[in-house]
């Protein structure tokens, strides 16, 4: 299996590409690629390549291009909007999120959230999901959004064909009955630890969106998000 590179589609312009200095360690120091060695180039806007590496030292990889082509899209569009938790469980959502084929992450404050945000995490979330890609041939890379209050949110929970909010309380729907043969596009609510408020459900239902329960078990936010995704993405191919 050949390594996975992910390259901004802007310095693609040419037939070669000199790799960042991080990449570049990376690849010469950590992986040891050798001189020859082909490497598949990706933008994660679904444009494609294979990569040799013509030139390498401790600093700097260069890459020739050659072979491209174009990657599909996803069959459907799937956005995790998930309520933040604390950093360690949510660098673990947002990598299994890109193993299982979510287009777009949304994280979002709500009132039981105990995470406090910083900016300056949010580089590391995008290397998190750049890794991941990396590692699982993710060809198109997930879209990371802003970090948002819930209630600021909810009014694009209409431009799904299906948006589902994860409940504990009564008279939610079990996910696996939810039909999703032929949609196009899926919205998953996940509460934090403690779930949403009652109110905050019944403002996202009155926003378009289906409370689903997940089974008789009390899960971790961050595995109610890994199972949801899990059933949808198998459910929209």
């Amino acid at each position: 299996m050949r390594i996975n590179c992910l390259v901004e589609s802007a310095r693609w312009a040419e037939s070669r590409i000199v790799l960042s200095l991080e990449q570049s360690h990376h690849l010469a120091r950590v992986l040891r690629v050798t001189e020859g060695q082909e490497l598949t180039v990706f933008d994660g806007k679904g444009q494609v390549a294979i990569g040799t590496v013509d030139q390498l030292s401790k600093r700097e990889v260069c890459l020739a291009l050659c072979e491209r082509w174009q990657a599909p899209k996803p069959v459907a569009e799937l956005e995790l909007i998930q309520a933040l938790p604390k950093p360690d469980r949510w660098e673990w959502v947002l990598q299994k999120a890109v193993e299982l084929g979510a287009t777009a992450i949304r994280p979002v404050i709500t009132q039981h959230t105990e995470s406090r945000f910083s900016e300056k995490k949010v580089k590391r979330w995008h290397q998190i999901i750049q890794g991941a890609a990396e590692q699982c041939e993710v060809r198109w890379l997930p879209m990371l959004h802003p970090v948002q209050p819930l209630m600021e949110v909810l009014p694009r929970l209409n431009l799904y064909e299906r948006s589902l909010i994860a409940s504990l309380y009564p008279g939610a729907q079990a996910l696996q009955e939810v039909e999703l043969k032929g949609v196009q596009s899926v919205s998953l609510l996940i509460g934090p630890e403690g779930d949403f408020t009652q109110e905050e459900v019944d403002e996202a239902v009155d926003a378009g969106a289906q409370s689903v329960s997940f089974g008789p078990r009390i899960l971790r936010t961050e595995t109610a998000a890994i199972y949801g995704l899990s059933i949808l993405s198998h459910g929209v191919m």
